[in-house]
């Protein structure tokens, strides 16, 4: 595993947690961020690393594209900094108010001058949340992590387009299984347990093609139904690319192979929630994880759109709302066994971190 940290940019905080003894409002904001209060030291040891899944950041005293600024003495002002395991160069800027609020002083990716950041944390997860001034309106998330971006994505993989039970279409051979916390599957390419490893964009990248030999690599494509494994082959010309095989009759067979077509049969965990998308009932998600979880690589494609209404309605849909008739919601869960209409409304009936997803299912659903 690559020791490979680029600091991304995104995020800052705001602290609803109560503060320790002696501890104003101010130091516990700056240890919730920093991980430390100390922050007369190199930033390079700070101990808190935040992530949306596509980038990272941590904090930095004084404006780390500013090789000759010296940290403040005040940390009124302080950035987040960070990039991708590609790149570098996201930056955030934050004012720290005495109280320990904080909010975003200059625009930048997905945030805008005078948005809020909040501290939270929800479930297992510590959260820094982005929400508009004016409407309140959440405009992302940040979730602190380990540092290990590599391993972060191939977790988010694992977990958001592969992990599950399945059938091949065709109905031949055994059941498929993913795995969700390593890379292993059972029952592809052939019968038993098999490793594979994520090829690599950029030769640092983690992306999802699994390669389980020369001759045995796929690209996994999430379904509203289940997956798709399509053969892949290393480009001719090109390092560290891969093309696709024809998928037609009538070519020899280093030229053509068909897509594998799977049906998902069970869920990579117990005790989710009915329906295609269960984890945004569960667990408050980033726009990354929810664009990898609606099928795309990072941003959305050509079939997101489709796929996050869905997410989207699906969680009203568990609450039994009634989706107007005739209309494609109301055809989509007409087909789902577990679905009953029963309600005109349920907003009220929404959790937290269902109404926190959907807020974000709604900004990735403008980005067509």
């Amino acid at each position: 595993m690559k020791n490979k940290l680029i600091l991304t940019a995104v995020a800052a905080l705001f602290l609803a947690a109560p503060c320790v003894q002696g501890q104003t409002a101010r130091e516990q904001t700056i240890l919730n961020v920093f991980g430390r209060l100390d922050l007369t030291v190199d930033p390079h040891n700070n101990l808190n690393y935040w992530t949306d899944g596509l980038i990272f950041c941590k904090g930095f005293t004084s404006d780390p594209n500013d090789w000759d600024a010296k940290p403040r003495n005040n940390f009124d002002v302080f950035y987040l900094y960070g990039g991708t395991l590609h790149e570098g160069g996201y930056k955030i800027t934050v004012r720290l108010a005495a109280d320990g609020k904080m909010e975003v002083i200059e625009d930048n990716w997905r945030v805008d001058k005078g948005d809020r950041i909040e501290h939270r944390k929800i479930g297992n997860e510590t959260l820094l949340i982005f929400s508009d001034a004016r409407t309140g309106n959440v405009k992302n998330v940040l979730k602190k992590f380990d540092g290990n971006l590599e391993e972060r994505y191939m977790d988010d993989f694992r977990q958001y387009i592969l992990a599950g039970t399945y059938k091949r279409k065709d109905g031949s051979g055994d059941p498929i299984v993913f795995n969700r916390s390593k890379s292993v599957v059972s029952g592809f390419p052939s019968k038993g347990e098999h490793a594979y490893t994520f090829a690599e964009e950029f030769g640092d990248t983690p992306i999802s093609i699994l390669v389980f030999s020369e001759k045995e690599i796929y690209k996994a494509r999430k379904t509203l139904t289940g997956l798709e494994l399509i053969p892949m082959k290393p480009h001719p010309e090109y390092g560290n690319y891969w093309t696709e095989y024809d998928d037609a009759d009538g070519l020899t067979e280093d030229n053509a192979k068909p897509k594998i077509v799977l049906v998902k049969t069970a869920e990579g965990q117990s005790g989710l929630a009915a329906g295609i998308f269960p984890l945004v009932s569960k667990q408050v998600m980033t726009l990354t994880e929810l664009t990898r979880y609606a099928g795309g690589e990072t941003y959305p494609n050509a079939t997101c759109p489709a796929n996050l209404q869905i997410m989207r309605n699906e969680i009203f849909a568990r609450y039994g709302h009634k989706f107007i008739a005739g209309g494609e919601m109301a055809k989509h869960f007409a087909t789902q066994t577990w679905y009953k209409a029963q309600f005109d409304d349920v907003t009220a009936k929404l959790t937290e971190i269902e109404r926190i997803n959907i807020a974000l299912i709604q900004i990735l659903e403008k980005e067509k």
